[in-house]
């Protein structure tokens, strides 16, 4: 994967809502960022962290966060997202994401002739030092 890697890292997390994680200081890295195409400032993805959480159980149906923001800045190998958050019905659920850990996405299926059949991003959980948080 290492080719297609994404680390969505932020600085701090709120949520002012159950269904809500606010992600402030928010941006991408990975080595992804030099082919990918450009972000639009306001826009949604949806991350599938269901794989990582299938030890909750019973869990009767999938874990699907929508990751949004409004704002995109792009600065050497970073692009830091203005207003991002994380929305779904587990993301105060399950566990709460903490300052420290930072999210693993796998844009593998999404090259441009592949994007229209693959709607979800496979996504991990990850804590500081790099292993899974489950």
């Amino acid at each position: 994967m290492h080719k297609y890697r994404l680390e969505l890292r932020w600085s701090s997390v709120e949520y002012p809502t159950d269904d809500v994680a606010a992600l402030k200081g928010a941006y991408f890295t990975g080595p992804v960022i030099k082919d990918a195409a450009r972000l639009r400032d306001v826009d949604e993805l949806t991350l599938d962290m269901t794989e990582q959480h299938t030890i909750f159980t019973p869990m009767s149906d999938y874990y699907h966060g929508i990751l949004g923001w409004k704002g995109v800045s792009y600065k050497g190998d970073h692009i830091f997202l203005s207003e991002a958050f994380i929305r779904g019905k587990y993301v105060n659920a399950l566990e709460t994401l903490e300052n420290h850990n930072w999210i693993l996405i796998d844009c593998g299926q999404h090259e441009e002739e592949h994007h229209a059949f693959h709607l979800v991003y496979w996504a991990k959980v990850m804590l500081e030092n790099g292993r899974e948080k489950f």
